[in-house]
């Protein structure tokens, strides 16, 4: 993945050129890549996985479930809530009261838990990241020159993960 750090240049307020309101949807907007820089040079200390269940009807059995939501909690910053949205078109910086939001309104409309957390931190695909301070979010550019919101690289030096979106539905995390 070729990729640019948005920290290496830094980000200020919209240019009459452009601004959030013409960002294409295919783009972070500035609003996002502020809080992603946020987040860069601090130590990472859980990850929890929100998982959207979907279940056969009205019975309990879940015949499909999807990474929804990554939350990365670092130790001395709060958190970092990433999100594929209900359609997976984008990579979106979220936050808890969307995350809580959408669970309700799930839960309303299935009249059952539909949003379930899982905690991944011990997970081998996080274990070297834990502990260690997030050197870098590597975003790749788009050919308009602004930053594609469907991957997105996090560097913990000797460790790199890619969060991108699944060809199916939700995120999908790799190794790099």
């Amino acid at each position: 993945m070729q990729s640019e750090t948005p920290n290496g240049h830094p980000v200020e307020g919209p240019s009459p050129a452009h601004s959030d309101e013409q960002t294409p949807p295919d783009c972070f907007r500035i609003d996002e890549l502020q809080a992603l820089q946020s987040f860069e040079h601090h130590l990472l200390a859980d990850v929890n996985y929100y998982l959207w269940l979907n279940r056969a009807g009205d019975s309990s059995e879940i015949v499909y479930r999807f990474l929804y939501f990554l939350e990365l909690i670092f130790e001395d910053n709060g958190s970092l809530l990433l999100t594929s949205g209900e359609d997976s078109t984008a990579i979106r910086v979220s936050d808890a009261e969307m995350l809580l939001h959408t669970a309700r309104e799930l839960q309303n409309l299935h009249s059952q838990v539909s949003i379930q957390r899982l905690n991944a931190g011990a997970f081998p695909l996080w274990q070297p990241a834990i502990g260690k301070n997030l050197a870098a979010i590597n975003l790749p550019r788009h050919e308009n020159g602004l930053f594609a919101n469907d991957a997105l690289q996090l560097d913990f030096g000797s460790h790199q993960l890619i969060i991108q979106l699944s060809q199916n539905e939700g995120l999908e995390i790799i190794e790099n």
